[in-house]
């Protein structure tokens, strides 16, 4: 498992809405549009197709700094297009009504369809730039992208359907990763303690 690096698009809370933000791109920068918005996609259908049983609001709730409303108005018009199924329930703890959603026919279909598109696109970037020496099973991402990795880095390894090297490879790297952030914030810290110091005394 290679889990280097990680590829997350963060969708803030508090920003101005698609709509709104399409108008902020150049005509140019279609591509990054059509790109992120492709890449939701995916996370959401594999998110949708994790749960057998049919994926509710409340489950989506679960996962961590996403904003819950958007993704889920997103589902409903991909059930509007005939993507995603919608069943009325009442939940067993509440006796409250709820929507399960679940993946179509056609929504595995286009699924398979946005893998092998943005796939195309990874492929041409690793071919384009192989001095980076990045190594990203862009395949296995695919796949497996869900809302899961907004939860915890750490239980999102722990969940993995993967060997037990494998889980401690991976923490293992995000241990290192997390050991040279922590590294680089105390020399910057030291940096400004000192600058902070010099100033005091040119006051003085």
């Amino acid at each position: 498992m290679n889990i280097s690096p990680f590829i997350i698009f963060h969708f803030e809370k508090n920003s101005v809405t698609y709509s709104n933000s399409i108008k902020m791109w150049p005509k140019g920068f279609k591509f990054f549009i059509e790109f992120s918005e492709d890449l939701k996609t995916i996370f959401i259908f594999n998110t949708v197709k994790d749960f057998p049983e049919g994926l509710t609001y409340y489950d989506l709730k679960k996962f961590g700094n996403i904003p819950h409303s958007k993704i889920y108005r997103m589902m409903k018009e991909l059930a509007e297009e005939g993507y995603l199924s919608i069943k009325d329930d009442v939940s067993k703890d509440t006796g409250r009504p709820k929507h399960l959603y679940f993946l179509t026919e056609k929504g595995i279909s286009k699924l398979s369809d946005l893998r092998q598109k943005i796939g195309k696109i990874f492929e041409f970037i690793k071919h384009r730039f192989p001095e980076s020496g990045l190594e990203f099973d862009h395949e296995n991402f695919l796949k497996g992208a869900t809302f899961c990795v907004w939860s915890s880095p750490v239980e999102y390894v722990m969940q993995k359907d993967i060997s037990i090297e494998e889980k401690m490879n991976a923490l293992s790297y995000m241990e290192d990763d997390v050991n040279e952030i922590l590294r680089k914030i105390k020399k910057e810290k030291l940096k400004l303690q000192k600058k902070n110091n010099n100033n005091n005394k040119s006051e003085e």
